[in-house]
C-alpha cells in the first residue's frame, strides 16, 4: 500500500522566490507519483513539481481522516 510521507505543499517561485501556497492543480500519475502545476501570482512564472510516495509509513486512519475528511451529504 503506498502511503503519504510528506504532506508538505507549499513550494517557492524559482523565477522571483515568492512562496506558493498551493499548486493550481494536481494530477495522480502513478501510486507513487502525483505531479503538482504550479503558477506564481507575483511575476507569472509556470512550472511543474512532483512528489514521489513511498511505502515506509504506515497509511493511518489518523492521516486519511485528517486530509480526506469525509463528505456529508444531507
Amino acid at each position: 500500500m503506498t502511503t503519504i510521507t510528506s504532506l508538505h505543499q507549499s513550494c517557492k517561485c524559482a523565477r522571483c522566490g515568492e512562496w506558493l501556497i498551493a499548486p493550481e492543480r494536481s494530477i495522480y500519475v502513478s501510486e507513487e507519483q502525483v505531479s503538482n502545476f504550479w503558477v506564481c501570482p507575483k511575476c507569472g512564472n509556470e512550472f511543474e513539481t512532483s512528489i514521489y510516495l513511498s511505502e515506509n509509513v504506515p497509511l493511518t486512519f489518523e492521516v486519511v481522516d485528517s486530509f480526506l475528511p469525509t463528505l456529508l451529504v444531507a
